[in-house]
């Protein structure tokens, strides 16, 4: 096979292998989505499996990774506010389906809305991942912009992360609360809280994003597979 000096116009000089700073909103190519396994930390025969949805530009990467939700993602936290009033926080679940539908909606409406049809022959997550896969791969290197907000961990460093996208409201109904991607720059920005949380990490020391575990924590999957032949043809 000869050599091909054309592909110089397709190599990189330098990879994106910081992550991306927090509390900004960046300007990136998406790199695709894939499903990928890790062994557990507590017990290394276990193994859990992610979507890895990834983001990069010429100053780093943005991964999001999302465990396989189980019954139990289903279940909604109860918090309570500064009056001593209770309220539910969405569900493990809903959170993955809210970051899948606004994926999908802005990588390829019309993809989407084929996958939403599609949604009641969905048997298992695995099936979830692969349509969604399959609607996003020709979005693969386009641009867009991302919403990054800051998340401390228990000692305290702070890792970039997706703002909070859906909430529930008072008679119990899911509804999406953020952006945290679109084609539009202006479509994208901090609340107040957000703002001043965003000016709080200015001032404060910088992390080190190279040297911050970005592994993450481990939780309960469900590996029950049940294949659909075709998933080309299903969309």
């Amino acid at each position: 096979m000869g050599l091909n000096f054309g592909k110089l116009a397709e190599t990189q000089a330098v990879a994106g292998s910081k992550r991306l700073k927090p509390w900004e909103i960046h300007k990136v190519k998406f790199m695709g989505c894939k499903v990928d396994e890790i062994q557990g930390k507590k017990d290394p025969n276990a193994t859990y499996k992610l979507l890895v949805t990834r983001f990069e530009n010429e100053s780093g990467y943005f991964e999001e990774r999302t465990f396989f939700p189980n019954d139990d993602s289903a279940k909604r936290p109860t918090f309570t506010n500064k009056e001593g009033h209770e309220y539910e926080g969405a569900s493990n679940f809903e959170q993955i389906m809210a970051f899948i539908a606004q994926l999908g909606t802005v990588l390829n409406p019309e993809g989407f809305k084929k996958m939403q049809a599609a949604s009641s022959k969905f048997k298992s997550f695995d099936d979830v991942c692969k349509a969604l896969i399959t609607i996003t791969t020709p979005s693969k290197g386009k641009e867009y912009f991302i919403k990054l907000i800051g998340k401390a961990d228990k000692e305290g460093r702070v890792s970039p992360a997706l703002p909070r996208i859906v909430g529930v409201n008072k008679d119990g109904e899911v509804f999406t609360s953020d952006n945290f991607i679109s084609t539009k720059f202006e479509i994208l920005g901090f609340t107040d809280y957000e703002e001043g949380k965003r000016k709080e990490a200015q001032k404060a020391t910088p992390t080190n994003m190279g040297k911050v575990d970005d592994t993450p924590s481990e939780g309960l999957v469900d590996n029950k597979e049940d294949e659909i032949e075709d998933f080309e043809g299903l969309l």
